[in-house]
């Protein structure tokens, strides 16, 4: 069920972008160790950890290894953010902007309408339907 899921959330961005003209952002994870790429032997311990199972998935984020990002997609708040204003898990929102890493290039090149950032964006900017 959850890789349906997924294939159904990279599909339906796809689908959102070309239908919208938005550009698809492309994000991979980027492991890191204070900015520092993983040595091999913590690689090893990281794809160890997720083979075994060990600890729940929401102590390892259930991220994905490549997440897809369009201006206007739908999203959906996965963790208690800020309960106060109503940003908590299920809380739904739509994407308004994407302010890219200032280690990306600029502008990035697009591949018909599709960007693969070299980093994380620096912050997504979401217009949730509902808050305090």
């Amino acid at each position: 069920r959850h890789s349906v899921r997924r294939q159904w959330n990279e599909q339906m961005a796809r689908t959102l972008a070309k239908r919208n003209n938005a550009t698809l952002f492309i994000c991979k994870a980027n492991d890191n160790v204070n900015g520092l790429p993983l040595t091999l032997s913590e690689k090893f311990a990281v794809v160890s950890k997720q083979s075994k199972g060990q600890g729940r998935q929401d102590e390892r984020g259930c991220l994905p290894n490549i997440v897809e990002l369009a201006i206007g997609m739908q999203v959906m708040v996965m963790l208690n953010v800020e309960t106060g204003l109503d940003v908590a898990n299920g809380s739904r929102g739509e994407i308004v902007g994407i302010i890219l890493h200032r280690m990306e290039t600029s502008p990035p090149t697009s591949l018909n309408g599709i960007v693969e950032l070299n980093c994380i964006p620096a912050a997504i900017l979401v217009k949730m339907q509902r808050t305090k």
